[in-house]
């Protein structure tokens, strides 16, 4: 695989499945220092946050777009009484999506707190690899940067 997809790949577990570096480091066949590499010249940590953001505000969005439309429904009534019916329809297909939509939203936060309160305490394998290869001079199988390019 070519770093690029790789590197996709990797943020994808780490954003959308909450996986730990040590854990996407087995999956995809890759050194954790590689993945600390990427995670902080990428800025993973903020492209989470964001990534978050989204999946939990389309309820919101989805209810503001509704509003506005129920909106100038009501002004076009009060003006001339002539609506489109396609813009009911549209109004109740909406309103059928806003509960579903926020209980995924909902599903999602709470996965996002599992994952926060299960991460352990005291020294995690990326510390302890990190100590281990700049403190103690032990060095861990590394993909090198030569090898990804060979695709």
């Amino acid at each position: 695989m070519k770093k690029q997809t790789l590197a996709e790949d990797a943020f994808k577990l780490y954003a959308e499945k909450f996986m730990s570096l040590e854990n996407i480091a087995r999956l995809l066949h890759l050194n954790e220092r590689t993945l600390r590499r990427w995670k902080k010249s990428d800025d993973w940590e903020t492209k989470r946050a964001e990534y978050l953001r989204t999946k939990t505000t389309l309820h919101s969005d989805l209810y503001d777009f509704t509003r506005s439309l129920i909106n100038s429904i009501e002004k076009d009534m009060e003006n001339n009484g002539k609506v489109e019916p396609a813009r009911y329809y549209t109004v109740t297909k909406i309103l059928k999506l806003i509960g579903p939509m926020k209980s995924y939203e909902d599903e999602l936060i709470s996965e996002k707190q599992k994952s926060k309160e299960e991460k352990p305490k005291g020294l995690t394998p990326d510390v302890i690899r990190e100590i281990e290869e700049q403190i103690l001079g032990i060095t861990h199988e590394e993909i090198c940067e030569h090898d990804l390019n060979t695709d």
